[in-house]
């Protein structure tokens, strides 16, 4: 099987290096716009944090009027939306209504066409200042003005193959096309000598800046009202579908205790099946400090099953991105959009 694999990712090198080609003797233009646009992607599939460092860099840039376009991963619907704080996480997106929701004032489109959607906002918000791409590093058909590289550090992309034999979607190389490469979910004791280590690996394939980040895990919330909740002490059951969940897990473990954790794919779209069953196993727990714990970009999808949670009290974990040389990367990000 995985000489099958590794032979399919042989044929899909050979498209993706023929695609990257085409752009670098410009056969095929990119779209160059007026207005900044700061493109947040990664080469491997899923799992590396892009949405939470598109929020950060939003929030480095309170002071602009920004625009975020997504494709809106996993929706059901085609067209260009806008997406409102009271959108059907269906017809948008999990993470664009997670966004919207974080940041109001924010305008946050949904389109797979990055061009398209450039160009409705310039048409019809002409008090945009900047555009952010939320996962645009594949989307050459725009040109960015800063493209920034996230690589896990549980799964870098030095150390990474092709699909379907590994995970990248590009090769290695096409990392130079980066301004930033940031190693994101990097432990809180992570040495001097593995950060230099990791440098060192990023620079054999990119000259970019690397820069590190890690999560940062606030106080969780109910999920209905958005009231703070202490889990200390309660016995969590705990719903997850994102790429990785190991450092929630360790964050959750330091504080209670999992019982039972109901894990699901990424970008899972929770049925009334799903709820059953969790609410069966809850029945069945017969402690008075129980509590159905979630991840934030969850709690948008399990937020319609108000009624079936009634005698449950559910809380999601809000994040946040901690950049390590957060001031350098934010003036980096700064003086980008004003001297454009």
């Amino acid at each position: 099987m995985k000489i099958l694999l590794f032979l399919f990712s042989i044929i899909y090198a050979a498209i993706s290096s023929l695609r990257n080609f085409l752009f670098d003797i410009g056969i095929f233009r990119a779209k160059s716009f007026s207005i900044p646009i700061i493109c947040i992607g990664n080469l491997n599939v899923g799992g590396s944090g892009k949405t939470p460092h598109t929020d950060y860099i939003f929030k480095i840039l309170a002071h602009k009027k920004v625009a975020i376009i997504s494709r809106g991963y996993r929706r059901k619907s085609k067209n260009l939306y806008s997406v409102k704080i009271d959108s059907d996480f269906n017809m948008v997106g999990d993470e664009p209504l997670m966004l919207k929701r974080k940041n109001p004032n924010a305008l946050v489109i949904v389109c797979a066409n990055r061009v398209k959607a450039i160009n409705h906002i310039i048409k019809n918000h002409n008090e945009i200042e900047v555009i952010l791409l939320d996962d645009g590093f594949q989307h050459r058909w725009v040109k960015a003005g800063l493209n920034i590289l996230l690589s896990s550090f549980h799964k870098p992309f030095y150390k990474d193959y092709l699909l379907p034999y590994g995970h990248l979607r590009e090769n290695k190389k096409q990392s130079r096309r980066a301004n930033y490469v940031i190693t994101t979910n990097i432990e809180h004791n992570l040495e001097n000598d593995e950060i230099q280590n990791i440098k060192k690996e990023i620079s054999k394939f990119s000259q970019a800046k690397s820069s590190f980040s890690r999560v940062k895990y606030l106080k969780p919330k109910n999920i209905f009202n958005n009231e703070i909740f202490d889990i200390n002490g309660y016995h969590i059951i705990l719903i997850s579908g994102i790429a990785n969940t190991t450092s929630l897990i360790k964050h959750i473990k330091t504080q209670s205790t999992i019982i039972k954790h109901f894990e699901f794919k990424d970008h899972h779209n929770y049925i009334k099946e799903d709820i059953k069953n969790i609410l069966f196993y809850c029945d069945s727990i017969k402690s008075t400090k129980k509590i159905i714990l979630t991840t934030e970009k969850d709690s948008v999808k399990l937020v319609q099953f108000k009624e079936d949670f009634k005698n449950m009290e559910v809380v999601f974990l809000p994040i946040e991105i901690k950049i390590l040389d957060q001031g350098e990367f934010n003036q980096k990000i700064i003086r980008y959009v004003d001297g454009n």
